[in-house]
């Protein structure tokens, strides 16, 4: 039987997913590369960001994650309907999952999957709604509310 951490590397190497192990953290590490317009990123681009997407294998769950915004960062005034804004994502898109981190106070995106039913579609899906939520963030969310 594949272990899950070896499963789960073959499917980023099959989605052509530059990746690291973090041994110590028991996760695999990505850095992804974004504008924070509906342009697509190129390399040497001023308006690129970058963050990094975790996938933590389980014994029972794959957890996909990343950070995406400092609620400190939010303007008191604003802070409720960003969050209202947040809850509507989810409801509004199927594989939006906006969430928050308490210990590092930052707003973040992930998914969830078992490992029991854990195949390359399931994955790649639950894998890339995590830096499609970001990137709905920066193109529909950010903009509304004058984040930058």
């Amino acid at each position: 039987m594949v272990d899950i951490k070896s499963q789960i590397k073959d499917y980023l190497d099959l989605l052509n997913m530059k990746h690291t192990w973090n041994a110590k953290e028991s996760v695999f590490e990505l850095v992804f590369s974004e504008r924070k317009d509906n342009k697509t990123a190129t390399p040497d681009d001023d308006s690129t960001f970058q963050y990094t997407i975790y996938v933590k294998p389980g014994s029972k769950w794959i957890q996909i994650y990343t950070e995406v915004y400092k609620l400190a960062s939010i303007p008191d005034k604003k802070r409720a309907e960003v969050l209202l804004e947040l809850l509507l994502a989810n409801r509004k898109y199927a594989e939006v999952c906006f969430d928050f981190n308490k210990q590092k106070g930052f707003i973040g995106s992930s998914q969830e999957m078992m490992v029991q039913g854990l195949n390359f579609d399931g994955f790649r899906e639950e894998f890339l709604a995590v830096p499609w939520a970001v990137k709905k963030f920066w193109t529909e969310i950010a903009p509304k509310f004058g984040l930058k």
